[in-house]
């Protein structure tokens, strides 16, 4: 149990940006260095995670903790995963109004916010290299990609497409 809490714990310390600026480092401890699962089930878990509301690592965190150790292992994960990020948030706050003008922190905010969106790229990088290149999957990101970025749509949308697009394939075979 404590292995759990420490491993989840570790990637909330060592992650700004939370959510998909996570997955690199989670895909990189839990499948490259603790080996607890295989890089094609940490895909289905991100699959799983996304689906639900909320952080994905936090989803992510819940699923695999509740895998390893049950509901238990849940609680311990969830707890590990977001420890880290209260505890910081919660000194930041009690200092922020007296720092609030402080060069340090301005530094420190303006060298994290271009690593963030890296860390995405490489998390969809990764998730892309992954997933199959069957013309349906390629066009489905692809819709996806031009429904939410630029026209709009809700991503809830999206995904509840996804979803029934999934299951007609599944049944039925796109040819």
């Amino acid at each position: 149990m404590f292995k759990l809490f420490s491993t989840f714990f570790k990637m909330g310390l060592f992650t700004f940006g939370g959510g998909y600026a996570m997955i690199p480092i989670m895909e990189r401890e839990l499948v490259d260095n603790t080996k607890m699962i295989t890089k094609d089930e940490f895909v289905d878990y991100i699959s799983v995670a996304q689906s639900f509301p909320g952080p994905i690592a936090v989803n992510l965190s819940i699923l695999l903790g509740y895998r390893f150790m049950g509901l238990k292992g849940a609680l311990s994960s969830l707890l590990g995963v977001v420890l880290p990020s209260f505890i910081v948030i919660l000194i930041v706050s009690l200092f922020y109004a007296k720092t609030r003008d402080s060069k340090i922190l301005e530094g420190f905010f303006n060298g994290v916010s271009p690593v963030v969106p890296a860390l995405l790229l490489v998390s969809v990088l990764n998730l892309f290299k992954k997933i199959n290149k069957s013309t349906i999957d390629i066009t489905m990101i692809l819709v996806t990609f031009i429904g939410v970025a630029l026209l709009g749509i809700n991503p809830l949308w999206m995904i509840g497409g996804g979803v029934l697009v999934g299951l007609w394939n599944h049944f039925y075979k796109f040819s």
